[in-house]
């Protein structure tokens, strides 16, 4: 199966639909997210496609270094280094303006809840939902594990809390854990913006209210 790609930069799985722009850097083309352009730029990395700058080929190298030299003043031996100058506040780097999701394309909330809803542990929680009611739901990415999706879904006295590997299309839906009280969850896994429905499947609360 074909290696995820990773950006260059912030080291995070690129998923799949999402735009990756490609630099340059040492004569090698790296993939970067869309959000680390600007960090990028700033390491002087060389959009993929744009000429590399030309040096002078016209047998002047040598005269143009020198000219360098000279530039530099001079100082004795032994006497202290002159204080660099302090170079002026670089102006706050805009941040290119993300292009609209395609509609057409599932999000990686979308692609994890339609795997949990046709998983073995999708069927679990459905039959949970007929024995002990309507629950609380959410999906949410899975802090520290770049590419993976936590999903909790929790009633009164229970709560459950599954994996999805976004990254990984063959690895199956994975428990993290389950408790009692929906106190023991951290603040994020009660951000309820899911539900489970009559069917007992799992849906965002976006989607849900579209039914």
């Amino acid at each position: 199966m074909r290696a995820e790609a990773t950006c260059a930069v912030c080291g995070r799985t690129i998923l799949a639909g999402e735009r990756v722009h490609g630099f340059v850097d040492s004569g090698e083309e790296r993939p970067v997210c869309e959000l680390c352009v600007a960090r990028a730029e700033r390491l002087g990395w060389r959009p993929a496609g744009e000429p590399e700058p030309e040096r002078p080929t016209d047998g002047h190298e040598g005269r143009w270094r020198l000219r360098g030299l000279l530039r530099r003043p001079n100082r004795r031996p032994g006497s202290p280094a002159p204080a660099p100058k302090a170079e002026p506040a670089a102006a706050p780097a805009k941040r290119a303006r993300p292009l609209p999701r395609d509609p057409s394309v599932p999000s990686p909330f979308e692609r994890a809840v339609a795997r949990f809803n046709s998983s073995d542990a999708g069927r679990t929680a459905a039959g949970l939902t007929r024995t002990l009611g309507k629950p609380h739901a959410s999906v949410g990415a899975a802090a520290g594990r770049p590419g993976e999706v936590r999903i909790t879904i929790a009633w009164e006295l229970s709560w459950y809390q599954w994996g999805v590997d976004i990254g990984d299309e063959l690895r199956p839906v994975f428990q993290i854990g389950k408790g009692r009280e929906i106190d023991e969850l951290d603040s994020p896994a009660r951000q309820w913006n899911a539900s489970v429905g009559e069917d007992g499947r799992l849906a965002l609360a976006e989607r849900a209210a579209k039914r």
